[in-house]
């Protein structure tokens, strides 16, 4: 009985054989490049699912809706500042305007006191100034006056007198000197009135000594001859 054994040996042989290659399963198993998978991912293909319309559209959706939520939470924003700026506004501008006036008035403070300081230094320095000019002036006048005297008088009238005006100027004074202008009593003293032709009347024709001031204040009036 050799011929049955040897078909039930075919037919165990053939079952468990592997299926032939078909053109189909080639085709499924076939190699896919790198540059192929990124056109199949570009055109919405492939297993990605990030990459498939139906997510993209479901993300979008997404971020349009956070879109609407930033619009709202800024809209809530905005009306929070206008009711806030309601509420303050008055006592904001009230405050600007406190810290203005102080702001004024600390300043003005300060001129002030700088100006207080300065007439001090002025006060002290106007006494032996004035020595110096009324010695100067009578050394002038005298017909016997010695070389060395001469030369102090000089001196005096050039680098010493420069050096004076400059420490004035540095401390802001200023010099009421001035002839032929009219007689102002507020800086003005007159010690005496004489007639002069050239000259309106109440106008300042000679200055004895010269007054001193620091912007508004007054340290020393001129003492001046007014004509009538």
């Amino acid at each position: 009985m050799p011929r049955p054994r040897l078909l039930l040996a075919l037919a165990a042989t053939s079952a468990f054989a592997p299926a032939p290659r078909t053109k189909a399963r080639l085709v499924d198993r076939q190699v896919r490049w790198p540059w192929q998978k990124k056109q199949q991912a570009e055109e919405g293909g492939g297993d990605d699912i990030t990459n498939s319309p139906v997510f993209l559209q479901k993300k979008v959706g997404v971020l349009q809706n956070e879109l609407k939520q930033l619009d709202v939470d800024i809209a809530a924003a905005e009306a929070k500042k206008a009711a806030n700026w309601d509420e303050w506004s008055s006592q904001i501008e009230n405050m600007r305007n406190e810290f203005s006036a102080v702001k004024k008035r600390t300043q003005e403070a300060r001129t002030r006191a700088e100006a207080v300081e300065r007439a001090g230094v002025l006060d002290q320095l106007l006494g032996p100034i004035d020595n110096f000019d009324r010695a100067i002036v009578a050394q002038k006048t005298r017909a016997d006056a010695s070389e060395g005297v001469q030369k102090v008088v000089d001196r005096y009238t050039g680098p010493v007198a420069a050096a004076f005006d400059a420490a004035f100027e540095e401390l802001g004074a200023e010099k009421i000197d001035k002839v032929g202008v009219p007689f102002d009593p507020t800086i003005h003293e007159a010690a005496m009135t004489d007639f002069d032709e050239n000259a309106e009347p109440d106008t300042v024709i000679k200055v004895f000594q010269y007054g001193v001031k620091v912007g508004d204040r007054l340290i020393r009036p001129a003492t001046v001859v007014v004509s009538m």
